[in-house]
């Protein structure tokens, strides 16, 4: 299966963690990344997203709105193993039968532990607030996935951005 990795874009302040909104900075990277992505895609002949996952957490609903305005999953839904505190090894192929392309947004620093874990992988440079990395996963254990993309920062597809 592919899986897509997804941070959240950048996000302000807010009374609780849980509420906190992206800011119109993380609005705008995430949607440069979604479109490179979703070029990258079209260019691979990769078969559509089924599925969009994503934290219950606000920043990650919102990310996951914008992912899915562009790439238009199949089915999209929030997940609990997603939020803060996700550990990789609570992952299972068989909870995604069915499914050959999946993006899951969620969290720092699972999404770098998880991609380091199925990889095999720790050089991987941490993903950055809207950055992504695909996978070609056999299973959900150390060293079960290959690296098919890893775009850590969408600042440079923004306007002149820096990393």
């Amino acid at each position: 299966m592919r899986l897509t990795l997804w941070r959240h874009g950048e996000a302000g302040s807010a009374m609780t963690d849980d509420a906190r909104a992206l800011t119109a900075r993380g609005r705008e990277e995430v949607v440069a990344m979604v479109g490179d992505y979703a070029a990258w895609v079209s260019a691979s002949a990769a078969e559509s997203v089924s599925l969009l996952l994503y934290s219950p957490y606000r920043r990650t609903r919102e990310t996951a709105a914008l992912v899915a305005d562009l790439l238009q999953p199949q089915t999209k839904r929030a997940d609990p193993l997603l939020a803060p505190g996700a550990q990789p090894h609570l992952f299972s192929e068989q909870d995604y039968e069915g499914h050959r392309h999946i993006v899951m947004v969620s969290h720092q620093p699972f999404l770098s532990q998880a991609i380091a874990f199925w990889t095999d992988d720790v050089t991987l440079a941490s993903l950055a607030p809207g950055g992504c990395s695909t996978l070609e996963v056999t299973c959900f254990a150390r060293g079960g996935a290959t690296v098919l993309r890893h775009c850590a920062d969408p600042r440079p597809l923004v306007g002149g951005g820096q990393i």
